[in-house]
């Protein structure tokens, strides 16, 4: 889940509270920030009960990584051990 889907569903929860609450209270004291956190504490809560239960969409989880560039080296730099280790290997670096 991208933060800024994140930012944009605080914003609509936000705004169904502030509208429902229009005319009862005048400040609110729970923050966008707030809001967020609860939202991911909330997705991880259900994502741990899936699993625990075993119905766990995986799908939905993963995203594809797409257009990284890919160069092909060895593993040296990595302090690998091993017989690949001297070989070219297809590998991207993060960032």
């Amino acid at each position: 889940m991208a933060w800024t889907s994140v930012e944009r569903l605080a914003d609509a929860v936000f705004n169904d509270i502030v509208s429902g609450l229009r005319g009862y209270h005048q400040n609110m004291s729970m923050s966008k920030e707030q809001l967020q956190e609860e939202i991911v504490q909330m997705r991880l809560a259900v994502i741990k009960e899936y699993m625990l239960k075993g119905i766990l969409p995986i799908d939905d989880l993963v995203a594809a990584i797409n257009c990284v560039p890919v160069d092909c080296e060895t593993l040296d730099k990595c302090k690998c051990r091993g017989p690949v280790c001297g070989n070219p290997i297809a590998h991207f670096q993060i960032p």
